[in-house]
């Protein structure tokens, strides 16, 4: 009898447009609607009033208007996201809500890929899996009292396009590893030259990828020739020189070429010019390095502990005849999380006794480590994909895609959390650094848990639906904390296209302050600068008022003499708790400010403010 040859598991491609059955487009039309309902319940409270996101909107409008980046202010990142929304603002004109319709087209993209690439990756279930952890936790969730950390308007908008650009570099990476080709090392290297002008973090996960996928092609005998490395360093070029040569219509090229390379000089060669390396020991968690890590170890040990336990008992029910064993054994989870006083995921979702959200508020961040098993999660997905990989590559020579995209997705979580190793969480930084490391831990719980009881299909589906109810009470647990704290947002601030609310000033007077500066500012002359201190660049943008200088006030003898060189027209001084940044009042007898606030007493006068409880802001006027 004449037999078809069997088709090589490693040659095939991976499954990522099939016809797509009853159950998974019932599964996408729940994702749909989940995305639906947190974005209308977010709708227009994504930003924060004061911190980071209006420093972002100012510096996209000044570029709309011809400055020059990291001349005529400072910028921390690449160019490419900066200069991207510039060209948006001049097109369409200012306004928050233009750059939230091209952030949520890039998030669009964001969840179409990763649903491909964990479809791709582990099934359609775990892609379900991820896919819900993603929309419901990372997406539009606010989880602590500073807005920003949410794809609509993120504290910088490098963020959600490096996380983009990651899920593309994926896919172009697994593609190079099964079939060597100059375009497909060119599509890499333009993959990592875009993450050069982007952020640090985007370039040490892309170098591990494109690593790898070096590593797995030598494996497979099939090392990159000197025509496909040659493609692969014009792809890492061509962004710079693109960048370089936008910028050079205005100054000198080896300063736009200094200029395109930012995202990495500060970081590696100018560090003296980074300001966020002073709180990086407190990100990454290496101000408290041990205690950091054994929590981590301690979190990641009883999250392992749960799994294991849902997996004895699923194993066991495929063994067992008796069907009351099987209901016993079916409750075992639940019963052993009661007894190890965890709640689902564990550490996903610890948090702090916080009766409503104004002690969200006041407390301004929650410390809360709420993700805190994440890096041990992703040791042992790692250590699952290459036990995996290592047997492939023994039985075939070759790898399967569907274990590269694994692999590629582990490395890109891992990599992601190195900015958090000892302090990883979901809140703050975590909405686009823990995101991916969330998606695996989920979708390798769902997948894999229940193929590991037996053969036996009870089990199996038990396995599944129980990880499945972790992961939805864990996600429940956020998004409840979040529709709380969203409640509270009712102050309008500004109008228009950059109408947003933020909280009651009965919880935060901040939304109020900033909404009575705009107001203020209404009669002020469009030509006159305005200087706000000790921060609040946000007013500056939503009353398109040019600041004349920075708000470095470090040595304040020099910014002193700088004002009195560059007089802003108008000073709004801000009241309110900084003690995140060590100062309890601006100004205050010991603290920062206290020779700038008497210099303003003497050369401006006092045109209007408002007394709050905790917070006031004064607009003052320059003395002619």
């Amino acid at each position: 009898m004449i037999t078809r040859p069997e088709r090589s598991v490693g040659v095939g491609r991976p499954a990522l447009l099939t016809r797509p059955g009853g159950w998974e487009l019932a599964g996408l039309l729940v994702l749909a609607f989940l995305a639906a309902h947190f974005l209308s319940l977010s709708w227009r409270k994504w930003p924060d009033p004061i911190v980071d996101v209006g420093a972002q909107w100012y510096d996209v409008w000044r570029v709309s208007q011809g400055t020059a980046p990291y001349h005529d202010f400072a910028w921390n990142y690449g160019p490419l996201s900066l200069l991207c929304h510039g060209l948006l603002f001049k097109c369409f004109g200012p306004g928050m809500m233009v750059l939230v319709a091209a952030n949520l087209a890039v998030y669009g993209g964001i969840v179409a890929l990763a649903y491909l690439a964990f479809r791709a990756a582990w099934g359609r279930l775990a892609a379900f899996a991820a896919l819900a952890v993603f929309i419901s936790v990372f997406s539009f969730s606010i989880l602590n009292g500073v807005g920003n950390y949410n794809y609509a308007t993120p504290y910088t908008n490098e963020a959600t396009h490096g996380i983009l650009l990651m899920l593309a570099t994926a896919f172009v990476a697994v593609r190079w590893c099964g079939r060597p080709s100059r375009a497909t090392a060119f599509l890499l290297g333009l993959c990592g030259g875009v993450a050069a002008v982007l952020k640090p973090e985007f370039m040490l996960a892309g170098g591990i990828l494109g690593f790898a996928a070096w590593m797995v092609r030598r494996r497979q005998l099939q090392p990159p020739r000197a025509g496909e490395f040659a493609f692969l360093l014009a792809g890492i070029a061509l962004p710079t020189l693109a960048c370089s040569v936008w910028l050079a219509r205005g100054q000198s090229w080896p300063s736009a070429l200094v200029d395109s390379c930012q995202a990495w000089w500060l970081v590696l060669l100018d560090r003296q010019r980074s300001a966020s390396l002073i709180y990086q020991p407190a990100f990454t968690g290496f101000d408290h390095p041990w205690r950091n890590a054994a929590w981590e170890l301690q979190a990641a040990f009883r999250a392992v502990a749960l799994v294991g336990i849902i997996w004895a008992s699923c194993w066991l029910v495929n063994r067992l005849r008796s069907r009351l064993l099987r209901w016993i054994l079916a409750l075992t989870p639940a019963v052993a999380a009661c007894a190890l006083q965890i709640r689902p995921i564990t550490d996903w979702f610890y948090q702090p006794n916080l009766k409503n959200a104004a002690a969200v508020v006041r407390s301004f961040h929650i410390d809360t480590y709420a993700g805190a098993c994440l890096p041990g999660l992703m040791g042992v997905a790692l250590a699952i994909v290459l036990a995996r990989l290592r047997g492939e590559w023994r039985r075939n020579g070759r790898a399967e895609r569907r274990t590269l995209m694994m692999l590629a997705l582990v490395l890109l979580a891992g990599a992601m959390l190195a900015r958090m190793i000892l302090r990883a969480r979901i809140d703050h930084f975590g909405f686009f650094q823990a995101a991916l490391a969330g998606m695996v831990a989920a979708a390798v719980m769902v997948s894999e848990i229940p193929r590991w009881t037996g053969a036996g299909r009870l089990g199996r589906r038990l396995a599944a639906l129980q990880i499945l109810l972790v992961l939805a009470a864990g996600c429940f647990c956020f998004t409840s904390q979040s529709a709380r704290i969203r409640a509270d947002q009712t102050q309008p601030v500004a109008g228009g296209r950059d109408r947003f609310y933020a909280f009651d000033p009965e919880v935060d007077e901040t939304g109020l302050l900033v909404n009575w500066a705009v107001g203020q500012l209404r009669a002020v002359p469009p030509r006159a600068t305005l200087q706000v201190l000790p921060e609040g660049v946000m007013i500056n943008y939503l009353s398109r008022h040019v600041r004349p200088l920075p708000d470095d006030y470090s040595d304040e003898d020099l910014y002193i003499k700088q004002m009195a060189r560059t007089p802003p027209d108008y000073v709004i001084l801000m009241t309110r708790d900084l003690r995140e940044h060590g100062i309890l009042q601006f100004g205050a007898p010991g603290q920062l400010g206290e020779k700038i606030v008497p210099w303003l007493g003497q050369n401006y006068l006092v045109v209007a403010s408002i007394p709050g409880r905790y917070k006031s802001a004064t607009l003052l006027r320059r003395k002619t």
